[in-house]
């Protein structure tokens, strides 16, 4: 159990503190490119606006005032423009910022550029650019092109900086926790502990009191005969006595870490549960259906296996509406694995919380004076037993029908 609890503690820190490095270096990333976007959009606006150069001393700083990018950093961008006429030819170019690209290689550029796709950003030669098409005359354009390869490399190296400094984080945090999480649950594993010992060393001990009083009722039989009262107790003696053997078995079974599996013939081990109780059903006017696929095969141990169908079926059979139907349905699933279906028609059951069917000692009924029979710590056993054997169970309620689910 402490080795469940540590590696659970350990996945949930971790998880958590990944979500809050993934999103640090998200908001990083995301406010370098924002601030990358909008020093682009000002130099190209700046370029448009000024016969595709920029302007220049005081005229630039006054420009650039309010945004992150300095008159230094602006002055050594790369750029250039070229004019179109009416028809697309050039008819000027001005490529004296241009530290990329060849008077020769424009006309190469150009046609790459036109038939590229709409986005503002092309890939060529090795580099990216960045460029703004605006009327320059009636017949004229003006192409404004920037080199913009720098932004993207700034943009990678932080994506990649800070990924992997986040991924550094979280193994040295996995260390830490691995090391420390023993500690931190100790109280907790302790508590635990102790909780199911006491049930443990309790029921032990109440059974020897029990057994006198049953022992005594029946001395008082035999000396004044049988009357209401001696019945009532015995049959309290009873409950109690089914009530502390369950709870010792569900303590015993929550204190093994592992058991030993083997492979058994679940479709045998299903077949013999549920035909016990398939005479009481048809006794009190209710429908029984038994539908077993054959040869399926799980990991398990048989007892524990057929006590988990006995939970299921018996819980079914108590909760059905008089006549009403119980089924009991075993199938593989796509993935071969066993799929255990046990339901049972339930009019009245719309409005509860299934999600609390397996806490111990729920009832449906809040008073405990519930007309079915039982303790309420059935489900809670079933739902140990199924995590004992690395399966699922599930219980959910549609068309007046509960249906509890395994799959193993």
């Amino acid at each position: 159990m402490l080795r469940k609890i540590r590696l659970q503690f350990i996945l949930i820190a971790s998880v958590a503190v990944t979500v809050i490095l993934i999103a640090f270096a998200g908001v990083l990333n995301s406010a370098r490119y924002i601030q990358n976007n909008s020093e682009i959009e000002l130099i190209l606006n700046l370029l448009s606006e000024n016969d595709g150069q920029l302007p220049a001393g005081s005229e630039l700083a006054k420009a650039l005032t309010g945004s992150h990018l300095t008159v230094n950093r602006a002055e050594h961008l790369s750029y250039f423009s070229y004019v179109l006429d009416g028809e697309g030819a050039i008819l000027s170019s001005d490529m004296t910022r241009n530290q990329s690209l060849t008077e020769e290689g424009l006309n190469d550029f150009k046609e790459a550029l036109e038939s590229a796709e709409s986005s503002s950003i092309i890939y060529y030669d090795g580099r990216y650019y960045a460029h703004r098409e605006t009327t320059a005359t009636a017949s004229n354009s003006l192409v404004v092109v920037l080199d913009i390869s720098h932004y993207i490399d700034e943009r990678t190296e932080l994506f990649e900086t800070s990924f992997q400094m986040s991924a550094y984080s979280l193994i040295f945090f996995v260390v830490v926790v691995f090391i420390f999480s023993g500690w931190a649950i100790k109280p907790y594993v302790e508590n635990a502990e102790n909780q199911k010992r006491f049930i443990t060393n309790a029921g032990h001990e109440l059974k020897t009191p029990l057994a006198i009083i049953s022992a005594n009722t029946e001395m008082q039989e035999l000396l004044d005969g049988e009357t209401e009262w001696s019945r009532s107790t015995k049959a309290q003696v009873q409950r109690l006595t089914g009530l502390i053997n369950q709870m010792v078995t569900l303590a015993k079974l929550e204190e093994q870490p592992d058991v030993a599996l083997s492979e058994l013939d679940f479709s045998r081990i299903v077949q013999d549960a549920a035909e016990d109780f398939k005479a009481a059903l048809i006794k009190d006017g209710k429908a029984f259906e038994l539908d077993v696929a054959p040869d399926v095969l799980v990991k398990g141990e048989e007892k524990s296996l057929f006590e988990l169908v006995t939970i299921l079926v018996d819980n079914a059979t108590k909760y059905c509406d008089p006549e009403g139907k119980v089924t009991v349905r075993l199938s593989k699933t796509p993935l071969k694995k066993a799929n255990l279906e046990v339901a049972n028609t339930y009019q009245a059951g719309k409005g509860i919380d299934y999600s609390r069917f397996f806490d111990r000692f729920y009832r449906e009924d809040s008073s405990h004076n519930s007309r079915v029979s039982g303790y309420g710590i059935g489900l809670s056993m079933a739902q140990s037993m199924v995590r004992l054997f690395r399966g699922k169970i599930s219980v959910h309620y549609k068309d007046d029908t509960i249906t509890f689910k395994v799959v193993l």
